[in-house]
């Protein structure tokens, strides 16, 4: 099953260059701060997204959790409270 997630977050997260309607903001929480490590599998994908101007928070209770604060390479550290700001205060939130 774990085989399963990471194959449809790789997926997700290429698509997501294809969409016609970027998202302003991805949001990184929990497990899946580790997709922004400068060793995820999806990093170049997530580099070409910030490019393209959508701003990738991480949550900076998670990564200082998994102890990966020197290994994030991409995105910024924020915090639960602005995570949790943004999706209130959106129209929309997507959850792959």
């Amino acid at each position: 099953m774990k085989k399963l997630g990471h194959l449809l977050m790789s997926t997700f997260v290429k698509a997501l260059k294809d969409t016609d309607k970027l998202p302003e903001k991805i949001l990184f929480y929990n497990n899946g701060v580790k997709l922004t490590i400068k060793s995820s599998p999806v990093i170049d994908n997530l580099r070409d997204l910030e490019k393209m101007g959508i701003e990738l928070l991480l949550c900076g209770t998670c990564v200082n959790f998994y102890s990966l604060e020197s290994e994030v390479g991409v995105g910024s550290i924020s915090n639960m409270f602005v995570m949790t700001e943004i999706m209130a205060s959106t129209g929309k939130v997507i959850k792959p």
